[in-house]
Parts: C-alpha cells; structure tokens; sequence
C-alpha cells in the first residue's frame, strides 16, 4: 500500500510499505501560502462569525443552530489548521445538532473535522471513499470550559 500525505492533526499515518530512510521523525515545514490564509481568515470572518450574529438563519431549515461556544470552538480549530499550513475546506456546514463540520479534500483524500455541540472534535479521513483513520478530541473553549 503506498504511503499517503497526511494531515499534520492526525497522528497515526499509515505504514509505507517499503522504508525509504526518509526522516519521518521531524515536523514537516510547510511554506505558508498566502491565498490559503486568506480563505481560511474568509471563513471565520464571513461564515463563523456571521453565524454567531444571526442564529435565526437556521430556523427555516429546521436545524439546531451552532451556539456561541461551538461557534469559538470551531474559529479555534480553523486557526489551528490554518497555522499548521493545511488547505482551507471545500465546504463549511452546521450540522443537525448544533455542531459545525469542515469538509476538506485533496485529490483522493477527504478529511472531515466535526465541532460537535457538546465540545468534542472528531476527525475522519478517508482515501477513495474508504475511512482510513478517525481520531477524536475534548476541546476547551478560551475561557477553560
């Protein structure tokens, strides 16, 4: 099986099948790219934050909206993957539950980061479809809870 890029929030990547002697212990450097900043500053500005001013959007479509606490859980997750050079999402959606997913894809690698309302974050990544890793986190807000 070859070896897949890996997102630099999920620990466990996949074994190569033949060792390469590649330094696989350093972190991974990435040159920042501006564009991607922007978009990611664009999604906490335009989408994110918006959300937390007008919760009422939601209404029509019968879903519970994000609360301000998962709104800032999930500004704080984008601005980590901001900074750890990931691509920004292809899509950004409230979930059912009050919760708020990021969708993100790279050729055959789709990876999801769901913000539930409850204060937890899962991850998944998929490659052709097929779930490959899944890891899941407590988040803490700002102010510590």
């Amino acid at each position: 099986m070859p070896a897949t890029k890996q997102s630099p929030v999920i620990s466990a990547p996949l074994a190569n099948a033949v060792p390469t002697g590649a330094d696989t212990g350093s972190p991974v450097t990435r040159k920042a790219d501006p564009a991607a900043r922007e978009k990611w500053q664009e999604i906490i500005d335009y989408i994110l934050i918006e959300w937390g001013c007008d919760p009422g959007q939601f209404e029509d479509e019968g879903i519970e909206p994000p609360s301000r606490r998962t709104i800032q859980l999930a500004i704080n997750v984008a601005r980590s993957l901001r900074e750890a050079g990931l691509a920004p999402p292809i899509r950004v959606v409230p979930d059912a539950h009050g919760g708020i997913v990021f969708e993100r894809q790279e050729k055959e690698v789709f990876e999801t980061f769901r913000i539930s309302a409850d204060g937890s974050l899962e991850s998944c990544l998929f490659q052709n479809t097929r779930l490959v890793h899944r890891q899941s986190w407590v988040l803490k807000s700002l102010d510590g809870k």
